[in-house]
């Protein structure tokens, strides 16, 4: 009886273990690019992706799925993105490091390190960075933009 118990302990023991170190998934519900889980230090990334020679922004598509998207973006440009809609996701600016200004609910303000701008798809707002400065920030759209985008401009 005690060895069926110690063996009975060991083989929970080690279910519970597996469930602990393994990593666990539903590989039906995966359909995110990329499809696994991803930690990215945004200091590096930036560092890593640097703007190219010659172009005033960059930005770059990190993951999505059909109910998110992740951007990371720099720019040093400043006409910036422009003032525009979005006629079907939201979405959240966070400016990472830098400074710039942030068109918000009618009007330019700064916006800098630490700053979070959250935009209901509708709601005109644009991002520029200043004279000789530049800026990195991570944008979440929800849902991802469609094909061929959703942006209207309203300056062009």
């Amino acid at each position: 009886m005690r060895t069926v118990l110690i063996i009975g302990m060991v083989a929970l023991g080690a279910f519970f273990l597996g469930q602990v170190t393994a990593a666990p998934s539903a590989k039906h519900l995966i359909d995110a690019t990329p499809a696994e889980s991803v930690l990215i230090n945004l200091k590096d990334w930036f560092a890593q992706h640097p703007i190219k020679e010659g172009a005033a922004s960059r930005s770059d598509n990190i993951f999505t799925s059909p109910r998110l998207a992740v951007n990371v973006g720099s720019s040093k440009d400043y006409k910036g993105v422009g003032r525009h809609i979005h006629t079907s996701v939201d979405e959240l600016i966070y400016m990472v490091q830098g400074e710039g200004e942030i068109y918000l609910n009618g009007k330019w303000m700064p916006f800098k390190t630490g700053d979070l701008h959250v935009c209901p798809r509708g709601v005109a707002h644009g991002t520029r960075a200043l004279p000789g400065k530049d800026y990195m920030t991570f944008n979440l759209f929800t849902p991802p933009q469609p094909k061929g985008g959703d942006r209207v401009m309203l300056d062009e």
